[in-house]
């Protein structure tokens, strides 16, 4: 039997407050909640959902607090299929939530409260054997020192590392990131991800075509950079070549964590399965894909569904 990889992700930790309405309100607008719940996410933590989903051994790291959102998100994460065993509790704290605001089209909205754990993992509250037999290590600099402690550790020991810049540097400033930390952060990565304002706050260039050729050539990522622009698709640049993926054409019901489920694609298609670099971003395409058909944060795609997909959009 095939061993299976591991993967340990360390990032944004939530608990989504999810409000449906027929339309996002303009500003000083009015609208109806349709309907209400409460449902598990955060970034990281979708990212890992999704790799239990196909088949990878998966580790949660990063720091919630004792309060009904961390209770919550901790069940729902081991429910998932996750090893919750470097999950960090803080008492007394308060866990990140987020109220998400979703109206048709894939139309959202995120208000976020950060609480006072997701920033306040330090290194020294993980384990020193926390990367023993881990294939990959994810993160998306929540929190920056434990990011950082553990891109060097895993440099050290050769184990690829993907940086998803999901928020801006403008907005990891708010939260107390600096650029010399964001751009330690680079240094250590195998792989860089972000959006399209990631690379231009980054490079100034408008056209995040260009501005992934400029990030490059500054920053010498090893195994290059990707864009995901939404309905846009993907571009992944290294230093042979550049290989653009249009995104597929779906019903989209929600895109909430299509970006994290990209990335999961990216991460079990490329380090897990070891695809080429276009059947890697076809598959993590169609991963992004199932999961805006879907509503919340997660997916509930299986590999199977994926490769069905892939197949029937030949």
């Amino acid at each position: 039997m095939e061993k299976k990889k591991k993967v340990l992700s360390l990032g944004t930790v939530a608990m989504d407050v999810i409000l449906e309405t027929r339309e996002l309100p303009k500003e000083d607008g009015f609208g109806f909640i349709d309907s209400e719940k409460l449902s598990p996410g955060g970034s990281a933590a979708n990212l890992s959902v999704a790799l239990a989903r196909y088949g990878i051994e998966v580790y949660q790291t990063g720091k919630i607090g004792d309060d009904k959102y961390g209770d919550e998100f901790r069940r729902t994460l081991v429910e998932d299929g996750v090893n919750d065993k470097f999950l960090i509790t803080k008492s007394g704290g308060s866990t990140l939530h987020t109220f998400i605001i979703t109206a048709p089209d894939g139309k959202h909205c995120i208000i976020a409260n950060l609480g006072d754990s997701v920033l306040d993992l330090q290194p020294e509250e993980l384990p020193g054997d926390i990367l023993k037999e881990i294939d990959v290590f994810y993160t998306d600099m929540f929190s920056s020192r434990a990011s950082i402690y553990l891109g060097r550790l895993a440099k050290e020991k050769g184990i690829p590392v993907v940086y998803n810049m999901q928020c801006t540097p403008s907005f990891m400033k708010t939260c107390g990131v600096t650029m010399e930390e964001i751009e330690e952060m680079i240094s250590l990565s195998t792989v860089v991800s972000s959006g399209r304002e990631g690379y231009f706050e980054m490079t100034g260039e408008t056209d995040y075509h260009k501005g992934l050729e400029k990030f490059l050539e500054k920053y010498s990522v090893p195994q290059g950079v990707i864009c995901t622009a939404g309905d846009e698709g993907a571009l992944w640049h290294d230093a042979e070549e550049s290989i653009y993926r249009d995104a597929y054409s779906v019903e989209a019901v929600d895109t909430t964590g299509a970006g994290d489920c990209f990335l999961a694609g990216f991460i079990y298609a490329y380090f897990c399965k070891e695809m080429d670099k276009q059947a890697t971003i076809e598959f993590a395409s169609a991963s992004a894909a199932l999961k805006c058909m879907q509503k919340g944060p997660r997916t509930g795609a299986t590999i199977e569904d994926i490769l069905q997909f892939i197949h029937s959009n030949k």
